[in-house]
């Protein structure tokens, strides 16, 4: 009886002490207590956003942690308590059952940290998880989501399901498929032909963006692990710069080719659903649900200007080729220009397509705006007469993307449909010039 009560608590022991910080601590706080307690949203001055700062006393001046005595540690404490009042997470339900025996054993084992950079976010310790291949061929079309040219304008990078797949824009042909990508594909950026964004994730439970070379896919790394989906992503037109935003309400802006976080903030109240880069590559506009559009300087992660003139959530935005004028666009059809200040400009809203979302916007010349448009149209619009120009194009779902690709003379409008369709119009064109389905095996 003795040896097998002997032989049951040394396997506990064992069990404790085996307990891993970065995989099986760590996305516990990640979910259920960063939100509270990070940069920005300190609540009771105590973050865990990091290691070295999950260690440090908040206005407590308890110690979150102490090694080997869970019942002295204000972590496991506030955690574990009863009294409703002072349980952690605040006004959620308490962490499941096995879940707080997890952190009491982790650190009654002596709270070991299998951690190289304790200054690093939370999120970038925990290990990769192994992502769902993606399909040998599609059951059905994928809705397109994202769209890139590369530099040289011959290939196209396109959203898929956990990979992005690239096409030849001469032939509509699939040419390369790179997996291991985030589920949910929302914004891509082809910075260089070495260097590919891609970002996206799962709503309300990841986001991630990732550096890829598309010639040698297992060349990659993870520059953003977010807690909830990234939703947009810009590259700056001098390539030295990429911006992203998303569910968090958070944009981050990094360095290129480096990677290196230049500066992060937080300028909405709610999720962050468009981007654009000014063509000097000096400012970052982003358009949010809050029903605000924001002007950032790119190099300092400051808020220039405020736009307020929308009525609905805004979901697309452009600058001008000044780089003097924004435009906007929201859930209710509304297209709203207004300039560095953020103040609207006379006569300033343009209604391409009637009560319908702006889902994405561009330009074709200086005074020459696209719109495409939940309706399924694709137009040009004149800003000054404030009326439609001419429809480009015209399908049967929402127009999810926009791009514009210019050589030489030629100007094409290259876009993505919610039905998995991807256009090429030539301007002066009545029918594309190219059309396929972005989804293997179609």
């Amino acid at each position: 009886m003795l040896r097998t009560l002997l032989f049951f608590t040394l396997t506990a022991f064992a069990t404790a002490a085996e307990i891993s910080f970065s995989r099986q601590i760590a996305p516990i706080l990640i979910d259920q207590c960063v939100e509270c307690h990070r940069s920005g949203k300190a609540k009771g001055s105590y973050r865990l956003d990091t290691v070295e700062l999950l260690l440090k006393a908040g206005d407590s001046e308890t110690a979150p942690i102490v090694a080997g005595k869970p019942d002295e540690s204000e972590l496991y404490r506030l955690i574990a308590t009863h009294e409703e009042d002072d349980r952690m997470p605040k006004k959620a339900d308490a962490l499941p059952e096995k879940e707080t025996k997890l952190i009491r054993d982790w650190i009654a084992s002596g709270a070991k940290l299998d951690v190289a950079d304790q200054k690093a976010p939370l999120r970038a310790i925990v290990p990769e998880t192994e992502k769902t291949q993606a399909p040998a061929k599609y059951p059905r079309p994928l809705p397109v989501t994202a769209l890139a040219l590369n530099p040289t304008g011959s290939t196209l990078a396109c959203s898929g399901y956990f990979e992005t797949t690239l096409w030849d824009v001469a032939s509509g042909k699939l040419t390369a498929r790179i997996d291991g990508m985030p589920e949910r594909i929302l914004a891509l950026a082809w910075i260089t032909e070495n260097q590919l964004a891609v970002a996206g994730g799962v709503p309300g439970r990841s986001g991630e963006v990732w550096l890829v070379n598309p010639s040698h896919p297992q060349e990659r790394r993870r520059l953003v692990s977010a807690r909830d989906c990234v939703l947009a992503m810009v590259a700056s037109p001098d390539g030295k710069l990429l911006a992203c935003g998303g569910a968090d309400n958070q944009v981050r802006c990094f360095e290129l080719p480096s990677g290196k976080l230049k500066w992060q903030t937080e300028p909405h109240a709610d999720w962050i659903m468009g981007m654009a880069f000014s063509p000097d590559s000096q400012h970052i506009a982003t358009v949010s649900r809050d029903r605000t559009a924001k002007r950032i300087d790119a190099a300092k992660g400051e808020i220039e200007a405020t736009f307020t003139g929308h009525d609905s959530a805004v979901l697309s935005v452009t600058f001008s080729p000044d780089s003097k004028e924004t435009l906007s666009g929201d859930v209710e059809g509304n297209i709203r220009r207004w300039d560095r200040n953020g103040d609207a400009a006379k006569d300033g809203t343009l209604r391409p397509g009637g009560r319908t979302e702006m889902l994405a916007l561009g330009f074709l010349d200086a005074g020459t705006p696209l719109a495409a448009m939940g309706s399924g149209a694709v137009v040009s619009m004149d800003a000054k007469a404030r009326k439609t120009k001419d429809k480009i194009t015209l399908y049967g779902d929402r127009v999810n993307v926009l791009q514009v690709q210019r050589i030489d003379k030629l100007t094409r409008i290259i876009t993505g449909c919610h039905d998995g369709t991807v256009r090429i119009n030539e301007l002066g064109k009545a029918e594309p010039v190219l059309q396929f389905l972005a989804s293997p095996g179609w």
